[in-house]
């Protein structure tokens, strides 16, 4: 096996460039294919490799190192889903050092097969939903103290509620994206060439987000942006004048926070609304299907496992065992 080693160069490199070797591909096509991951996926993927990399401490990669690593997760407490995104990490680094072809590792797959039977219900732990009722009350909260800061949290929540939007969709709407009754999302996990998808805005939610450009005197670019520490004004760029838009991490804490203010702090996440939209159209008698369009997901298993207690309600034995119709 050729080139083994991570170079300390391309410790966050998901695919190696000639900035290590030249028999590897170039780094603007390097750059593109790290393109093709979302952004959630290329940052866990980063972080696996830079954990790698220093318990490696210089040794070259082989099949039984990475089973031993990933035992030494195991033994700590770590998730089978957590030590699944380390070899993912390190087999794709190593299929790329190696022109394309996959690299067979029987130790490390017995073993991670091995760490999913014995860890099974050793899960991560799903995030938590925020249902429709929940974002109302949330949203009541943050609209009630009258600032800007507010306003905007509002409209944030009310808009990733409605659509089902990931963190990186969010942060990358334009205000042009809205368009009457709709928002435009320009791509997605899912729409990874951009096609772009329509989805539908609630009044209350259009209302809320018309406020936020009133007040904050928004007419083009980025949606939402970040805010002074006190809350009233945009941060504005110094040498451009231009209001910094919020990063993935921004929106994230602003969830949680707004949650925590109604007492909702246990195992939320930027995913929650996502879910809680789920779950609240599951209960509403939603079909799968009708979720699975608008969560827009290639395959139905993430909503069916989000709402599977709401779709166990209307099953078959509920329906006909216990007479409910």
């Amino acid at each position: 096996m050729k080139n083994d080693k991570l170079d300390s160069t391309q410790t966050t490199a998901i695919v190696p460039s000639t900035e290590t070797t030249v028999e590897l591909i170039p780094e603007p096509t390097a750059r593109l294919v790290e393109k093709s991951f979302a952004e959630n996926t290329l940052r866990n993927r980063r972080h696996a490799l830079e954990k790698f990399d220093e318990w490696l401490r210089g040794r070259p990669i082989t099949d039984g190192l990475l089973a031993q690593y990933i035992t030494n997760l195991f033994n700590d407490g770590k998730a089978p889903g957590t030590i699944s995104i380390v070899v993912a990490a390190v087999k794709w680094l190593l299929k790329h050092r190696n022109n394309g072809q996959p690299i067979e590792m029987p130790i490390t797959s017995a073993t991670l097969s091995g760490i999913r039977r014995e860890g099974r219900d050793r899960g991560r732990g799903q995030r938590n939903g925020l249902t429709w009722r929940e974002v109302e009350k949330i949203c009541a909260v943050q609209e009630a103290d009258g600032s800007l800061r507010g306003i905007r949290n509002s409209a944030i929540l009310r808009v990733m509620s409605d659509g089902l939007l990931r963190i990186s969709e969010v942060t990358e709407l334009r205000i042009d994206d809205l368009e009457d009754n709709t928002l435009r999302i320009r791509f997605s996990k899912t729409d990874q060439e951009g096609e772009g998808e329509y989805l539908y805005l609630c009044e209350d939610t259009r209302q809320i987000v018309q406020k936020w450009l009133k007040r904050s005197e928004l007419a083009e670019g980025y949606l939402f942006r970040r805010m002074t520490a006190r809350g009233d004004n945009l941060y504005v760029n110094k040498d451009t004048g231009e209001p910094y838009a919020l990063t993935a991490d921004g929106v994230r804490k602003i969830i949680k926070r707004a949650a925590a203010k109604v007492g909702i702090a246990d195992k939320i996440s930027g995913h929650s609304l996502r879910i809680g939209t789920t779950v609240s159209l599951a209960q509403l008698g939603a079909s799968l299907v009708d979720i699975q369009t608008a969560g827009r997901w290639k395959d139905p298993g993430m909503p069916a496992h989000y709402a599977r207690a709401q779709f166990a309600e209307r099953g078959a034995i509920a329906r006909f065992k216990d007479g409910k119709r």
